[in-house]
């Protein structure tokens, strides 16, 4: 058992340093372990071209409204983890939103709750960005208040525990929380971010589920939106 532990550390140290961190204060349990080496052992499923449904960043960007969500499927450790545990197409998930003239993405991250110029978010990230929209008219009114929801929680901590949690209840099947009270949280996951910013405005992404027990995957399923396209790297 230690010895599997050290290993975990020390590959996740020299190859992932940001989830080793996060590892190394943590507890393992051998299904911590077993999570680590299925996930190491999982085909890529980034060999093939992009989707057919794929448009390039520039020609879509003057289409974006405030509010629509950013979904991320990424190639990394820490990206194959999440989505083997929350049983997820995707990794990740975000809020476009416009300052200006400039278009960006505001995502609970590692760090915390930030945000960075959408074009920059997928450019550099290693994996594939998809863009996703309202099914539902929402007003321009609603859209704002989305925003200054979403601007207010800026700089709060990253919720691991709450992420890590989430998904051993999902890969051990347990029952997940359904009461969906909007609430202020001192720290956040992605998903809970997307889901909390969307309940501010009346909008319940998925019914039975409280936000903090939502999955990237929950939200990319979720009724009220629809796929838009898949947005391409600018060369």
């Amino acid at each position: 058992m230690k010895e599997n532990v050290a290993y975990a550390r020390k590959f996740c140290k020299l190859n992932h340093g940001t989830l080793a961190f996060k590892l190394n204060n943590a507890f393992f349990t051998i299904d911590h372990i077993h999570i680590i080496i299925l996930c190491m052992n999982q085909p890529s499923t980034f060999t093939g071209p992009e989707t057919k449904n794929s448009r390039s960043y520039d020609e879509v960007r003057s289409q974006i409204r405030n509010g629509d969500v950013l979904m991320y499927k990424g190639r990394s450790l820490a990206s194959r983890i999440i989505m083997f545990a929350t049983r997820s197409r995707y990794s990740h998930a975000g809020l476009a939103i416009w300052w200006n003239s400039r278009l960006m993405t505001m995502e609970a991250v590692g760090k915390g709750v930030i945000v960075q110029p959408l074009s920059r978010s997928v450019d550099h990230y290693d994996g594939r960005v998809t863009l996703f929209a309202s099914r539902e008219n929402i007003s321009d009114e609603d859209r704002l208040r989305l925003v200054m929801f979403a601007q207010e929680e800026l700089g709060k901590e990253y919720g691991t525990w709450k992420a890590i949690r989430l998904g051993l209840k999902i890969l051990f099947q347990k029952d997940r929380e359904k009461r969906d009270k909007l609430r202020r949280e001192r720290q956040l996951f992605c998903s809970y971010y997307v889901a909390q910013a969307y309940n501010a405005i009346g909008k319940d992404l998925k019914k039975e589920t409280s936000d903090r027990f939502m999955t990237p995957g929950d939200v990319a399923e979720s009724p009220s939106l629809q796929k838009i396209a898949v947005l391409r790297k600018r060369r």
